[in-house]
């Protein structure tokens, strides 16, 4: 979604969910395990833009809170008190950013270490602190899973271990699982398909068939990286919102659908 029609869906939700979490909490809502993306943030009224492309993401589980911004990511304890959110023990990552999102990561850590007030439901949450209101979807309703049948997945990422790495934006690899069994296949040089089978959280491919053109460097890395999750006895999946991780073993890929 992008940003201009964020800020338009949260005009539109921001009185709901004002109105929501004012009356009441729902009974039975919890903040345990969910994750939150804004779709309005607002000072004394008056939007307050992001930097573009970007959105404020919270992460809510076993005690720890997780915020990111777009470029930093930060983690804190967290407690509820008297409906206020309490973080402590806050720390950030020290990644290079451009002077625009670092500035929207620190007034974002700062803010959330003001303990703001909190209300929430089982849709989302709204945050609020001395006249700015940032208001927050449930990740599953703000940007749902995309099915696995369907979208063109594109290798983003390859996982060795506890290595990622990404590719030059060239080296284009992709997986396209169909309804009735089979996959296509792009390794980033050779192309084929196969067949999947699924199993709960577990795939498994089999009668994988693709050409066999010569590949040089990157290309046969990623071609290496992709053909070693295709071959492998049993293969590990999870979708969350636009990403696709499988893993098999030490070995996986990232994959982001359309």
């Amino acid at each position: 979604m992008r940003h201009g029609d964020m800020m338009t869906v949260g005009r539109v939700l921001l009185p709901l969910l004002l109105l929501l979490t004012a009356c009441s909490q729902t009974p039975g809502a919890t903040l345990e395990g969910r994750t939150f993306l804004s779709i309005s943030v607002l000072k004394d009224g008056v939007e307050r833009p992001l930097v573009p492309g970007t959105r404020i993401r919270l992460t809510l589980a076993d005690g720890r809170l997780g915020a990111s911004a777009g470029c930093n990511i930060y983690g804190a304890d967290y407690a509820i008190s008297d409906g206020h959110l309490v973080a402590n023990g806050g720390s950030m990552t020290e990644m290079g950013c451009d002077e625009e999102r670092s500035a929207q990561d620190e007034w974002l850590f700062a803010f959330l270490g003001s303990n703001p007030t909190i209300t929430f439901d089982s849709d989302g949450l709204v945050l609020t602190h001395e006249g700015t209101v940032i208001t927050l979807l449930d990740r599953e309703i703000a940007d749902p899973d995309l099915p696995l049948v369907g979208p063109t997945w594109t290798v983003v990422s390859i996982i060795d271990g506890d290595t990622v790495s990404s590719f030059p934006a060239d080296v284009v690899a992709t997986l396209q699982f169909h309804a009735d069994g089979t996959v296509s296949v792009n390794t980033g040089c050779n192309s084929g398909g196969g067949t999947y089978t699924l199993s709960g959280a577990t795939m498994q491919f089999s009668e994988i068939v693709l050409t066999k053109r010569a590949c040089g460097e990157p290309e046969g890395q990623m071609e290496s990286a992709v053909t070693a999750v295709l071959h492998a006895s049993s293969v590990s999946y999870q979708i969350e919102a636009r990403s696709l991780t499988l893993t098999a073993g030490s070995q996986g890929l990232g994959l982001t659908g359309e």
